[in-house]
C-alpha cells in the first residue's frame, strides 16, 4: 500500500473514533452507567467544562458544543438546577463552572471513558500499547500546527516531521 492510501486509512480510522466516541447514544450509556440522568447535551457540557479545568466562558461553550446561545443557556439552566455547574459573571462576561458536585461527576464520566479505552486495548501487547502511546501523543502534539497551517489562506509550507524522542 502507498504511503497516501495508508495516510487515507488513518483519516478513516480517526473520522470513525470521533464518531464513536461522541455519538450521542454512547454518551448515555456512560452517563447511565455512572448512574446520573444526564442526556447526550449535558453530558457534552460536563466534558467540555471539565477538560479546560472546570470553568469555560459561556460563549465558548456554546462554539464548542456547537449551539445556539438560547439553546446553551437553557442547558445551563437545566444543569444548574442539577447543582452540576454555576453561572459566575464577570463584568460583561459569564463563566460556567463546575460546582464540587459537577467536577465529581465528569470525574466519573473520564473514569468511565478510560475503562472504555482499557476495554479497547485488551489484547494489545506492551510494546504495541507503549508505539500506539507515543505515535498518538506526537500526532496529537502535530495537530495545533497542521491546523494552523490549514485554516491558512495561503498554501501552507508541508509540516517537517518531529524527531523522535529518546
Amino acid at each position: 500500500m502507498t504511503a497516501n492510501g495508508e495516510i487515507d486509512d488513518i483519516r478513516d480510522a480517526l473520522v470513525r473514533v470521533v464518531a464513536e466516541w461522541t455519538r450521542s447514544d454512547l454518551q448515555l450509556k456512560v452517563a447511565a452507567k455512572i448512574d446520573e440522568t444526564l442526556d447526550a447535551a449535558e453530558t457534552r457540557a460536563l466534558y467540555l467544562v471539565g477538560m479546560n479545568g472546570g470553568a469555560l466562558g459561556f460563549g465558548q461553550l456554546a462554539e464548542r458544543a456547537a449551539l445556539s446561545n438560547p439553546t446553551t443557556s437553557k442547558l445551563i439552566s437545566r444543569m444548574s438546577a442539577q447543582g452540576l455547574v454555576d453561572r459566575v459573571r464577570s463584568g460583561r462576561t459569564v463563566e460556567v463552572r463546575l460546582t464540587d458536585a459537577g467536577a465529581d461527576t465528569y470525574a466519573r464520566l473520564v473514569a468511565a471513558g478510560q475503562q472504555m479505552v482499557d476495554g479497547a486495548l485488551s489484547g494489545w501487547a506492551p510494546d504495541e500499547i507503549t508505539q500506539f502511546q507515543a505515535h498518538l501523543s506526537r500526532f496529537v502534539a502535530a495537530l495545533p500546527r497542521a491546523t494552523l497551517a490549514a485554516a491558512s489562506p495561503t498554501t501552507p509550507e508541508p509540516i517537517p516531521p518531529q524527531q523522535e524522542e529518546s
